[in-house]
C-alpha cells in the first residue's frame, strides 16, 4: 500500500500551532512546550509561511547568545529553507527529504496555503500501523485459506492414501 501524506492528515487533522515572524523566542518555546510539539511553521503578517522554528533550532541559538536569546524573535531563529509537502506526496518522499534535510517536521502546503505539518513520528506511526495491518491479513490468509500451509486447528487433517472414509 503506498500511503501519501493525506492519509496522515486525516488521521491527526489539519490543525497545526504556528507563530508569528515577531513572536519573541521565550514565547515561542511557551507555545512548543504547552502544546508538546517539537516544531512550529512561522507566519507572516498575511499568514504565508516563511519558515519553521524547532527545539533544535531554540537549543542551537542559546548555545551562541546564551540570555540574550531573550532578545530574539521566531523570524531571527527560523529556518527558511525547509522541505515542504503537498497533500498528494508519497510518505517515503516525504520521509527521505526530513533525512536529507535533517529536519523532523514538513509543513503541508496546498495552492501555497498550510493545510497541514506532517513529523517524523506521524510518518513512524503510520508506517507502524501499515505493517501491523499487513502482518494481520497475511496471517488470515495463511491460516483462513484454501491456500493455507496451515489449517485452522478444528479441521480434520486430510485422509491419507488408502484409508477409507467413514
Amino acid at each position: 500500500m503506498s500511503s501519501h501524506v493525506f492519509h496522515i492528515l486525516a488521521q491527526k487533522g489539519s490543525t497545526v500551532i504556528t507563530v508569528k515572524a515577531d513572536d519573541p523566542v521565550v514565547s515561542v518555546a511557551t507555545i512548543l512546550a504547552q502544546h508538546n510539539i517539537g516544531g512550529a511553521p512561522v507566519l507572516d503578517p498575511d499568514g504565508q509561511l516563511i519558515g519553521m522554528v524547532s527545539e533544535k533550532g531554540i537549543v542551537h541559538m542559546l548555545s551562541e547568545h546564551g540570555a540574550d536569546i531573550s532578545t530574539l524573535t521566531a523570524k531571527d531563529i527560523m529556518t527558511k529553507d525547509m522541505p515542504t509537502a503537498t497533500p498528494d506526496d508519497s510518505i517515503y518522499d516525504i520521509a527521505c527529504r526530513m533525512t536529507y534535510s535533517r529536519n523532523r517536521h514538513v509543513p503541508v502546503l496546498d495552492n501555497g496555503k498550510l493545510v497541514g505539518l506532517v513529523s517524523i513520528g506521524d510518518i513512524v506511526k503510520l508506517r507502524a500501523e501499515n505493517a501491523e495491518q499487513e502482518a494481520r491479513e497475511l496471517q488470515d490468509y495463511v491460516t483462513g485459506s484454501d491456500h493455507a500451509a496451515v489449517k485452522p486447528p478444528h479441521e480434520e487433517p486430510p485422509m491419507q492414501c488408502g484409508e477409507k472414509q467413514s
